[in-house]
């Protein structure tokens, strides 16, 4: 892979993690503030709408950007040429994957709450059932960079 192909794929995965951490912090930010009568962060009382709109609109950018993000991870991995798992870099690696492939589940868990709340629920409701999820996701990714970071500087 030349170097402008290599810096292309690390610079779409970095965009990636910043959007799907960014719409994460943003949809937990709103959705937590933001109930009736309530003034959001702004001091803005104006209704939000409903809130599995905004989650379903998160998942669908959600899901599209972590295709691109196991995409890019794997043509990093191929780019650095990672040794076996038994050394430090190695187990790093394989804790890092390990909390990526459960966080991809437990996000799958999430779309279907928000699927579900989106076809059956009442007008708002599942509000603060949302917000946790969406903190919960934030929370999550803190992690996951946490653990790339390790990777990429030791």
């Amino acid at each position: 892979m030349s170097a402008a192909t290599s810096l292309l794929v690390r610079l779409v995965h970095l965009v990636g993690m910043a959007l799907v951490f960014g719409g994460a912090a943003f949809a937990w930010a709103t959705l937590r503030t933001g109930g009736p009568g309530r003034a959001d962060a702004g001091g803005s009382t104006a209704p939000l709408g409903e809130p599995a709109t905004l989650a379903a609109t998160y998942e669908w950018v959600f899901w599209a950007t972590m295709g691109a993000m196991v995409v890019t991870g794997v043509g990093n991995l191929g780019a650095v040429g990672p040794p076996g798992p038994s050394g430090r870099w190695g187990s790093v690696l394989t804790v890092k994957l390990l909390v990526v492939t459960a966080f991809v589940f437990g996000s799958f868990v999430r779309t279907l709450v928000v699927f579900r709340l989106r076809r059956g629920g009442p007008p708002g409701s599942g509000r603060s059932l949302l917000a946790k999820s969406y903190g919960a996701t934030a929370a999550a990714l803190l992690v996951v960079v946490a653990l790339a970071e390790v990777l990429a500087h030791g």
